[in-house]
């Protein structure tokens, strides 16, 4: 019985350092991608949600790299032995090298792929390409479409997501969802960008109206004055 819970506290020592090394190497990619593009006096800033897969699964990998170096030094520091140290550091890097080195393209992909809007213009890099394309409100913004969806949670079959659709679509037939595209896009987020797409006269075109009571359901009461305007028009 003493040694399954010696072996249960060794997991969960694993866990407690991985888990930190794996969530500090998906906020350096984080910050890597916001210094890649100009983010100074823009209204949104918003990091596609494919970036994130890139991220969190590249993070796991460089978890356990670090997390193996970590270890590799302690042993090293316990033996008192450079030797035992680099035998560790070597083992640990051949299981690895490979997937690290396949996974620096997608990381170079995704740090460099971002949604950046002001007032002038509409930047936005894909994942798939090394160019960024700009778009200017007046010449290449088309239309908004405004829709939702309400879906039921797996986990909790009772429990209800208002999901919101705000999209861009532009003349060359790109389409960006700025509510449900981006992982930063939030009420805020789209009150000030509807308020330059209004004031540049852009056309609203309203897919379906939810109903008062899905309102009342899933907004408060200032929010859902905005929600009201938003699919009224």
């Amino acid at each position: 019985m003493g040694k399954e819970t010696s072996e249960k506290a060794k997991w969960w020592r694993f866990f407690l350092l991985y888990f930190p090394f794996c969530t500090l190497w998906f906020f350096i990619f984080y910050w890597v991608n916001r210094q890649v593009h100009h983010t100074e006096g823009i209204l949104f800033y918003g990091t596609p949600a494919s970036c994130y897969w890139v991220y969190s699964i590249s993070a796991a990998l460089y978890g356990i790299a670090t997390f193996g170096i970590y270890f590799s030094i302690k042993q090293g520091i316990h033996k008192k032995s450079f030797l035992e140290f680099k035998k560790h550091a070597l083992t640990i890097w051949s299981l690895v090298r490979f997937p690290i080195l396949l996974s620096l393209p997608f990381l170079y992909l995704g740090v460099t792929h971002a949604l950046v809007i002001s007032d002038e213009k509409i930047q936005f890099a894909p994942f798939w390409s090394l160019k960024e394309k700009e778009y200017s409100w007046e010449e290449d913004v088309q239309g908004v479409v405004i829709d939702y969806s309400i879906t039921s949670s797996t986990k909790t079959p009772h429990q209800r997501h208002f999901n919101n659709k705000y999209i861009l679509h532009f003349k060359d037939g790109k389409k960006i969802d700025m509510w449900e595209g981006v992982l930063e896009g939030n009420l805020p987020t789209i009150k000030k960008i509807d308020a330059i797409i209004q004031k540049k006269q852009i056309p609203f075109t309203v897919r379906q109206v939810p109903s008062e009571e899905n309102v009342e359901e899933f907004f408060n009461t200032k929010d859902g004055e905005f929600i009201r305007d938003l699919y009224s028009r």
